[in-house]
């Protein structure tokens, strides 16, 4: 049983949306067919005494709960009725995510399954609130879960971007290997990275800051997706951002092949620690140097030295390079390291700045590894 109550127009996030109830049984099918389509959704809250726990209890009642949020990305036919609308986006299974009341769908369909049936017995039909958006962009995904993300699980920042950028894990990028969370694999060649990395990079490219995603507030997260709603320009795609970083890694891996941390090292090369990175991915196929790339970056094009992400290939091929540039990054991190009061921060920082000697046509170091590595150390050491 089905009914639609209300359909409006969100034009903020330009998509029709679509009010209806629809009844426990209905809605604990839907829901399981769609539970699991994002591998980016949060884990089920499961401690004992938690707040679904309660609404378990009142679902049993027949207590009225929160409508849950549907968002289908699938195109919409032309001259169809809005029962007809709603019927193809029902059913397109694939195409259908939950953008708010997760846990409240993994609480509907267990006390369902529990009480399947009371529940088909009720002379009344136990109705559930839902409003699903059609024909919505990845965009308009992100800026919904965000504002309407306010229940005792807040979906973190990593969360929300992880969903905006999804079909680039799923589609892949040439020669790129794009780890998952859930794919529970190690980053072990120049090719691999971690999806939350390159999102965190990537990130840090927007927001022209190498700090990590974590402190970001709301209000820089609206304007973020603001720039990439509203900017067009390939400068600013995802794909061009990973490909001009690789492009850059790929050139310290083809100098350095099969470099290894030795085992002996001069003096004045030791460390106090264990290295950053003991070989060249172990180096660069990390959050900290691809955030203060993107941020390195974004500073660049800001102040009209780089045009666009792609000009870095461009001019990769004539970096000079030194013997020792990686025995050197590993002790200058060694060196921030004591001072820094936040290691990972402090790390950031000189990537950052690193990245940006070494990319500025109109600095004193550009091109040039050594001296650029040196300059950010000692740069990177003051400020931290």
């Amino acid at each position: 049983m089905r009914k639609i109550t209300y359909v409006l127009q969100d034009k903020k996030v330009n998509s029709l949306n679509i009010q209806f109830v629809i009844d426990i049984g209905s809605y604990a099918e839907l829901a399981g067919n769609i539970i699991n389509n994002n591998p980016y959704q949060r884990n089920r809250v499961s401690k004992s005494g938690s707040i679904y726990n309660l609404l378990k209890e009142d679902i049993l009642k027949e207590c009225i709960i929160p409508p849950i949020v549907l968002a289908s990305t699938s195109a919409l036919r032309s001259n169809s009725t809005e029962e007809e609308l709603l019927d193809e986006v029902l059913a397109d299974f694939g195409n259908l995510k939950i953008l708010d009341g997760l846990q409240r769908s993994l609480s509907i369909i267990d006390v369902y399954n529990n009480n399947r049936e009371y529940f088909d017995g009720l002379t009344e039909k136990y109705m559930i609130r839902v409003e699903a958006y059609l024909s919505i962009s990845d965009t308009g995904i992100l800026y919904r879960m965000l504002t309407l993300n306010t229940g005792q699980t807040p979906m973190t920042l990593r969360h929300q971007l992880e969903i905006l950028f999804s079909k680039y894990a799923e589609e892949g990028i040439d020669g790129v290997t794009i780890l998952r969370e859930v794919d529970e694999a190690a980053v072990k060649t120049i090719h691999a990275y971690r999806f939350s990395d390159l999102i965190e990079g990537y990130t840090s490219f927007l927001e022209k800051n190498e700090l990590p995603i974590d402190r970001f507030d709301i209000l820089q997260t609206v304007r973020t997706i603001k720039f990439i709603s509203d900017e067009s320009s390939e400068k600013i795609e995802f794909t061009d951002f990973v490909n001009s970083y690789r492009a850059l890694s790929l050139a310290f891996d083809s100098q350095y092949a099969n470099w290894r941390y030795p085992d002996a090292v001069d003096e004045d090369l030791r460390l106090n620690a264990n290295p950053f990175g003991r070989e060249v991915y172990k180096i660069f196929n990390k959050s900290q140097p691809l955030t203060g790339f993107g941020a390195a970056i974004a500073e660049l094009m800001h102040s009209q030295v780089i045009a666009g992400l792609n000009e870095v290939g461009d001019i990769i091929p004539d970096l000079t390079f030194g013997e020792n540039d990686l025995l050197q990054l590993n002790k200058y991190l060694d060196d921030i390291r004591e001072k820094s009061k936040k290691i990972g921060n402090g790390q950031r920082i000189y990537f950052k700045l690193f990245f940006k000697y070494l990319l500025d046509r109109d600095g004193s170091t550009f091109l040039h590894v050594p001296d650029s590595l040196e300059k950010a150390r000692n740069r990177a050491i003051a400020e931290v």
